[in-house]
């Protein structure tokens, strides 16, 4: 009988520790924020009526410290489903921070870009701010963060290479030759901008002034389009016919942005113009965009494509939809759409109450906009913004607000297949010695304060 007895107590001492070790094992519960529940001074987000395509459904966020040039350091749409990645400095260089935001932002791994790149005698001058620097900023990184692109010039002549690097396996690869292709770097930079979910790549060389573009025929002027999934280029476009007629004798300020949805590509340049009486920037800048089919596999030709033109205010926000609108941000007016194939208006969206758009999305082909808007009783343009909704109805355009005082928006992304919206946000502010190091124009830096905000729909 004792024995028996015995053996009962070791069974139940032996199942609960199973228990025990079980529980120890447990996915911890996701920290998920049901709306609303956030104090209004931190922010808020507000949920809307039940059955509502477009409400809140869960809510995360993340405090960090990271990088200060150009600010591009959280990313969303093609990493997991409930995965966010954070670029970083840390003392060994630059890491890649992978992080499972259900889990109060669990680290779920860490890639040490800046000791890889340290082994191949590559560093990246984040905060230095040159030209070529400032014209890579905003593209460093694809939007999902799983790829590097970084000039070298220590293994050249007289002109830079651009080098693309997966960072899942640190594998890297040439995509242009300043030397072979005789670009040199007086003459020329390099521009590159991927698609919004980062399935499009984008890059080629550009003249750095008026001089070089009409001392050539047009043959360096050549773009290329690489497929992110299959790893193959399955465009070029000669962009020669974009033209420098009203543009500022410096180019350095052109930027580039692409867009693709099945067959069609949808590429813009933005040039800064020039008053034509006093020769000075313009308040405005210039559009070119063009509209290309995807050819058939081994019909890639540099064939030249002439561009529709349009002007929109220098500070204006672009979003491209190659599926047939550009759309463009007005401090008066608010967000306009045109008709790529011939630049025709095609409506104007009012913004509510707001003085200015920090950054806007395009939801469901033009169903919906998500909005960063400074508030018109906010006195100047680096404070608190809201994040707002605005959808279309019977009665016309409507406006709900998602987030109150999100802070600084530095960037909104959407993501379409699992619907949800992140929100990098900081504090800017402008350095008065960089304005020497950029030719007399106001750096902006990024104060090193940070929150990536996710919000599910």
């Amino acid at each position: 009988m004792r024995d028996r007895i015995t053996s009962l107590w070791r069974f139940g001492l032996l199942l609960f520790c199973l228990t025990l070790a079980a529980g120890c094992r447990r996915v911890p519960e996701p920290k998920t924020m049901l709306l609303p529940e956030e104090d209004m001074e931190q922010g808020v987000a507000l949920q809307g009526e039940t059955g509502d395509r477009y409400a809140v459904r869960k809510m995360y966020s993340e405090d960090y410290s990271s990088l200060t040039f150009g600010g591009y350091t959280a990313f969303l749409p093609g990493t997991g489903e409930h995965q966010v990645r954070l670029a970083e400095s840390a003392t060994d260089g630059l890491r890649i921070r992978t992080l499972d935001y259900r889990y109060g932002f669990y680290d779920t791994g860490v890639f040490p870009v800046g000791e890889l790149m340290a082994s191949t005698g590559v560093s990246i001058a984040w905060e230095s701010g040159s030209r070529d620097e400032q014209n890579l900023a905003k593209s460093f990184f694809s939007p999902d963060g799983r790829y590097l692109l970084y000039v070298r010039w220590d293994q050249t002549y007289i002109g830079g290479r651009l080098y693309l690097m997966d960072l899942e396996t640190g594998e890297e690869e040439l995509l242009l030759d300043g030397d072979k292709e005789e670009c040199p770097i007086e003459q020329f930079m390099i521009l590159v901008a991927w698609s919004r979910d980062g399935s499009l790549l984008c890059y080629g060389f550009y003249p750095r002034n008026i001089d070089v573009w009409n001392s050539y025929m047009g043959d360096k002027f050549v773009f290329h389009y690489r497929n992110m999934e299959t790893g193959q280029e399955i465009n070029r476009m000669n962009y020669y016919y974009s033209g420098t007629t009203g543009k500022v004798d410096i180019l350095d300020g052109t930027q580039l942005y692409v867009d693709w949805k099945g067959e069609d590509i949808l590429t813009a340049i933005v040039s800064e113009i020039s008053e034509p009486e006093t020769n000075k920037a313009s308040s405005q800048v210039r559009i070119d965009f063009f509209t290309q089919k995807i050819p058939k596999p081994g019909m890639e030709t540099e064939g030249v494509v002439i561009p529709n033109i349009v002007n929109c205010p220098r500070d204006g926000k672009l979003y491209l939809d190659a599926g047939g609108y550009l759309y463009f941000t007005s401090a008066e007016e608010g967000i306009i759409c045109l008709d790529i194939t011939d630049g025709a208006y095609v409506s104007t969206m009012s913004v509510g109450p707001a003085r200015g758009i920090r950054d806007f999305c395009v939801l469901d082909d033009g169903e919906a906009f998500v909005v960063a808007e400074y508030d018109r009783d906010h006195m100047g343009d680096t404070g608190p913004q809201d994040i707002c909704l605005y959808t279309m109805t019977e009665e016309g355009m409507t406006r709900r607000v998602l987030y109150q005082n999100a802070g600084y928006v530095i960037r909104l992304q959407y993501d379409a297949t699992t619907r949800r919206l992140l929100a990098e946000t900081g504090m800017e502010y402008y350095v008065k010695e960089m304005q020497a190091i950029a030719n007399n124009a106001a750096g902006m830096q990024w104060d090193s304060g940070r929150r990536a905000l996710v919000l599910e729909f």
